[in-house]
């Protein structure tokens, strides 16, 4: 017998045909993670996983051979896992060891913590009869001796070989308990602080002289017996440590965990009558399903229409036929709502995979999935691999969201492969948005995929009324504030109505321009500009994270003339506080959610009406449902339309429907102001209009013309290297060679030029992109040519990395 398997570490990630011992042949699956040694006088063992098995017979072989056998051979990818694996490394042009191991957690491919216990049993013979061998008697009389050993110990004691499958054998018997134990690192810490419980006198009265004071001391008052963090309460830890040492407040250090199920909690709502549209979309879903066949739906619904309610109502009929399912959202901890809703009806049938969760958390979920004890699988974009068994639905929300995007080797679309492997499962896939990708829309229109639409929000809601507001001529209220969009913010607050306000822009502001000498200070990394952070008086690069200390002066002339170009969330924060005074903002960005379950408290907080305004940047658009949000307004709405990126309008059209989407969801009508600069954009046009089908229209007539998907499909080629010249040469001899393997007729090729971005961490960046017309590329030619490059350019230090489908040509 002969197994086709990848090994880690070695042959490059390619598969690699090895013989099967005779002592493995009846264990042994397609699936199975093994052990291989390189019969090269070394004890290193590396794994591997069996992608296929054939009855031929191997001659024998001097080279690598399989030493041992994990798990007993149970197999830790599925039959349809390792299709998708292998169809993933052939569409995305990467290797099949990269495919399979994005898709098992890391905690299932290490054997490092293992540990083997002596099992409590009684001598009597049984139905299945161990055999004693010198290796099983030696493992029994070590653990007999010492109760519980590592399986490191072991190998150091016993040696390897077949070490693995002989503790199996014995767990099998009954004899061992083998199982794995995670280190656990103590938990990080943070300073949190609450008010104190026996202040000295009244705080009221000892902070009259002290505004911010008291104001902080309210804000704490308010979480009642609950911890809160200076960032996200809004005040500096310098300020709440004055509270400290007056012994109004108490200063706590806090463990930080990965507890998702516990940052965010609402009283769940009253059990909803579906719309007629709702139970005409669930009706043709239901169908789908009981049918056990492929089908792939496009769930095309205006903001506020009911997608999720369907998508709870559509997993009771797959959990009652006694099928499986996975669920996907764009960013699990932001979406702590949608989140909460599935765990309210699902309960324990349900297991919620985030990124926050340790290796123990990870292990457990994965078996959980794998043997059945749940049957739904929730999270972003990596449950696409959830080991689940008879899968009946694959739900992705958001399909339009870039966070589907793997940005990293194998850099695969979690939309696309959801589709793949329901076509694999034989399972319906439904994908829901309010503003599909163009790729979606593009399927559906051509008949490849089967729109339901949802044309109206539930409820009676109506959408929110959108106006532009041209900062070029609006008198403003301060900086970044037009003097209307802070008239309808204070109208809501008197009428205790809320808020939410986007920035597309973190920091205090963006770069710093002088005025003398027009001097910007650069990353000398990464060639871009660094952004301004009030916090700690720094500069900071949002790519490399470069730091430096800002001076106040220009680092060129020494002038202090200085000027901030636009405005983040930072600055906006402090403007806000000026014009409201007497309000608590909440801020979310990426510096005030850098804890643990801080989405989850910011955004309890707006639930519970702690603040009426809510100040964020993108996190602030997603999945946000809070009835009492009557206004929502955006402060750079034409921030990013400027982009070299032939996507840009469509992001933008997206993310401004998206939190637009916010307001209005209940009986009170929403409003949306667009501050902008630009109003003569499409996408403004769009907006207003509320037409999507116009919008598409409009933009796949340039999109065709100009061959960019979904008019093609695309594959950006990108060369770095610490030198400029290598990065160029090489991108130009790659292109010679590719104009020679594909026909003018098929394939188009742009460049190379440097990226958007020339350079990042040191590296000069050359982009090569091909739009692909008809057909594909060859993986095995791709691999061939850059194998033979990096060869060329091996002392160049040369990168090359492989991008099919990018969302980004940055």
């Amino acid at each position: 017998m002969q197994a086709l398997l990848v090994i880690d570490r070695l042959f490059r990630g390619e598969s690699v045909t090895l013989p099967v011992p005779d002592g493995l042949e009846k264990e042994i699956q397609a699936g199975s993670m093994v052990l291989v040694n390189l019969r090269n006088g070394r004890e290193t063992l590396y794994p591997g996983y069996v992608l296929e098995l054939s009855p031929e017979k191997s001659d024998g072989d001097a080279g690598p051979f399989i030493a041992d056998l994990l798990y007993g051979g149970e197999p830790v990818l599925r039959r349809q896992q390792l299709r998708l694996a292998r169809w993933m490394a052939d569409y995305y042009l990467t290797m099949p060891l990269d495919t399979v191991i994005a898709s098992l957690p890391a905690a299932i491919r290490t054997t490092v913590h293992d540990v083997v216990e002596l099992n409590s049993f009684e001598l009597k013979p049984s139905e299945q009869k161990t055999v004693s061998t010198p290796l099983r008697r030696a493992i029994l009389q070590l653990l007999s001796e010492e109760k519980r050993l590592t399986v490191r110990q072991l190998q150091k004691r016993l040696g390897r070989k077949q070490l693995f499958g002989t503790l199996s054998e014995l767990e099998k018997g009954g004899y061992i308990i083998l199982k794995k134990k995670f280190a656990t690192t103590r938990p990080k810490q943070k300073t949190a602080y609450r008010a104190a419980a026996a202040p000295p006198g009244n705080p009221e009265e000892l902070l009259v002289s002290a505004p911010r004071q008291l104001e902080a001391f309210r804000a704490l008052a308010a979480l009642g017996d609950q911890d809160g963090f200076a960032e996200t309460l809004g005040f500096s830890p310098a300020l709440l440590n004055e509270l400290v040492k007056k012994g109004i407040a108490e200063k706590t250090a806090v463990d930080i965990r990965s507890n998702f199920r516990n940052t965010y909690s609402e009283t769940p709502k009253k059990p909803q009558r579906l719309t007629d549209a709702q139970s005409g979309a669930l009706d043709i879903l239901g169908q789908a399903v009981e049918q056990e066949s492929f089908g792939a739906f496009l769930l095309y619904g205006v903001t506020g229409s009911g997608k999720t309610l369907i998508y709870i109502e559509l997993l009771k009929k797959v959990i009652a036929g006694g099928k499986t399912a996975i669920v996907l959202v764009p960013e699990i901890s932001l979406t702590p709502q949608t989140a909460g809703r599935f765990r309210h009806h699902f309960h324990d049938d349900i297991t919620i995979l985030h990124s926050a969760m340790s290796d123990q958390e990870k292990y457990d979920a994965w078996h959980s999935l794998r043997s059945g004890r749940t049957k739904i699988a929730l999270g972003a974009r990596s449950t696409i691999f959830a080991p689940l068994d008879n899968v009946g639905a694959i739900i992705v929300d958001e399909e339009h969201d870039g966070a589907y995007k793997q940005d990293r080797n194998p850099r695969y679309h979690a939309r696309d492969t959801a589709v793949m492997r329901a076509m694999l499962e034989g399972a319906v896939c439904v994908l829901g948005s309010a503003t599909p990708s163009f790729e979606s829309y593009h399927n559906a229109k051509n008949g490849k995929y089967r729109m339901i639409r949802l044309p109206e929000r539930i409820d009676g809601a109506s959408m929110p009324l959108v106006t532009l507001i041209s900062m070029r001529e609006a008198p403003k209220a301060s900086a970044s504030i037009s003097d209307r969009l802070f008239r309808e913010i204070r109208k809501r607050i008197e009428k205790n109505e809320q808020v939410i306000l986007l920035q597309n822009r973190r920091g205090f502001a963006g770069s710093v321009f002088c005025l003398d000498c027009g001097h910007t200070p650069e990353c000398p990394h990464c060639n871009i500009p660094l952004v301004y952070h009030s916090t700690g008086m720094q500069l900071r690069c949002h790519y490399c994270g470069h730091t430096e200390l800002f001076t106040e002066k220009c680092g060129k002339c020494g002038s202090g003339s200085l000027f901030y170009k636009s405005s983040g969330t930072e600055r906006i924060e402090e403007e806000l506080k000026t014009l409201f005074p007497e309000e608590n903002i909440l801020r979310m960005d990426i510096d005030t959610t850098s804890a643990k379950g801080s989405h989850g408290r910011i955004l309890k907080a707006f639930h519970e009406k702690k603040s009426r305004i809510l100040l964020g940047t993108q996190m602030v658009a997603k999945g946000l449902d809070f009835p009492d949000v009557t206004l929502v307004g955006v402060l750079m709405a034409d921030i990013g339309l400027n982009l070299p990126d032939f996507r840009a309008a469509e992001r933008m059209y997206s993310l401004l429907t998206q939190v637009s989407g916010r307001a209005g969801r209940a009986a009170i009508p929403g409003e949306v102001y667009l501050q902008v600069y630009k109003s003569e954009s499409e996408v403004f046009r769009a907006l207003l209009e509320g037409n999507y089908e116009k919008f598409f229209e409009r933009e796949m007539t340039l999109r065709t013309m100009l061959r960019y998907p979904p008019a093609a499909r695309l594959v950006k080629f990108e060369f770095s290297s610490t030198e400029e010249h290598h990065a160029e040469e090489a991108a130009l001899s790659f292109k010679k060679q590719l104009e020679a393997h594909l026909p003018p007729d098929k394939a188009v090729l742009l460049g190379p030029a440097p990226a958007g971005i020339a350079r990042l961490n040191g590296r000069y960046r050359y982009q090569l992109l091909a739009k692909i017309l008809a057909g594909k590329l060859s993986p095995a030619f791709i691999h061939h040519q850059i194998d033979a490059l990096h060869a060329l350019y091996r002392t160049a230090k040369l990168s090359v990395t492989i991008d099919v489908d990018p969302q980004n040509l940055m």
